[in-house]
C-alpha cells in the first residue's frame, strides 16, 4: 500500500526547506506503520530570472529590503530553527536554481530525489555553497550516490534535453495558477497551500489510504507575511486564486 505525495518547492525557499522537511518526517511516520509514501518533487521558481553568478545574499536582501532584511533573516533563522534546521544567511549564497532542479529530477529518475533534495537544501541554507556551480552539483551527486552519466555536471547544462523539459514544467505549474511553494498534494485530492505542520500532513497522508473517508479538497496554511526576495520565500499560505490540480 502506497499513498501518494507531490509537493512543489523550490530549494532556495526557506518555507521549501520547512515544508519538506516535515514532509519527509511525516512520511517517515507513514513508513514505519508499514504504508508506503511516494514523493514527488515539483519545481518552481521563486527567482527566474536571477542570475547563476554567486554573490552573498545578505547584501542582497539589502539591496531588496533595507534595513528590514536583518530583521527578516533572524525571524526565518528562528522558525528553522524549531524544525533543527540551521540557517547561515552569513554565509549563503544568492543564485539561480534551474540547475539544481535538473540534478532532481536526474536523482528522481534513480529513486534518490529526497536525500538529493535534503542535501541542496543544506548545501544552500548551511553550508553557503553554490547549488547553480558543476563542482557543488557534482559533488551533491557523488554524496548521494547519483550517477550523471560520462557527462557529470556538465549532463546538467541548461541547453540539455532534460533542460527543455523543466523549462515546461515549470511553464506548466505557473499556467495554471499553482502558488509559490511549498505546495503539496496528498493522494489524489488534497491539496496543501502554504507551510504545514508535521502533523497535519501525517494527517493527510493516513487519510489517503484506501477505505479512509471522504477528504477536502484544499487547505491553507498560516500567513506568515509577504514575498520578499529570491533566496526566501516568506509568502506561504497564500490561497489559490484558480484551480490548479491539473497542474500536477
Amino acid at each position: 500500500m502506497t499513498v501518494k505525495a507531490d509537493m512543489v518547492l523550490d530549494v532556495i525557499c526557506v518555507h521549501s526547506y520547512i515544508g519538506y522537511t516535515r514532509l519527509v518526517r511525516a512520511a517517515g511516520r507513514m513508513r514505519a506503520r508499514g504504508t508506503g509514501v511516494a514523493i514527488t518533487f515539483r519545481p518552481y521558481e521563486i527567482a527566474p530570472a536571477a542570475s547563476d553568478s554567486p554573490q552573498p545574499l545578505m547584501p542582497v536582501l539589502e539591496r531588496m529590503l533595507g534595513p528590514y532584511a536583518a530583521t527578516q533573516a533572524e525571524i526565518f533563522t528562528w522558525q528553522a530553527a524549531r524544525d533543527g534546521l540551521e540557517l547561515r544567511y552569513d554565509r549563503a549564497v544568492a543564485t539561480g536554481s534551474f540547475r539544481a532542479h535538473l540534478l532532481i529530477g536526474r536523482a528522481a529518475e534513480q529513486g534518490l530525489a529526497e536525500p538529493v533534495v535534503e542535501r541542496l537544501f543544506r548545501a544552500h541554507f548551511t553550508d553557503g555553497l553554490h547549488i547553480a556551480g558543476e563542482e557543488t552539483l557534482r559533488e551533491v551527486a557523488e554524496e548521494c550516490g547519483v550517477d550523471l552519466g560520462p557527462g557529470g555536471a556538465g549532463a546538467l547544462a541548461k541547453g540539455s534535453e532534460e533542460a527543455e523539459e523543466l523549462r515546461g514544467q515549470l511553464h506548466r505549474l505557473r499556467r495554471h495558477g499553482v502558488p509559490t511553494p511549498p505546495v503539496f498534494r496528498i493522494g489524489d485530492g488534497q491539496i496543501l497551500l502554504g507551510v504545514q505542520s508535521e502533523q497535519v500532513l501525517y494527517e493527510a497522508m493516513a487519510a489517503a489510504e484506501p477505505g479512509a473517508g471522504p477528504r477536502t479538497s484544499l487547505r491553507t496554511g498560516p500567513r506568515t507575511g509577504p514575498r520578499t526576495e529570491p533566496g526566501v520565500e516568506p509568502g506561504a499560505g497564500v490561497a489559490a486564486v484558480r484551480p490548479f490540480d491539473t497542474a500536477f
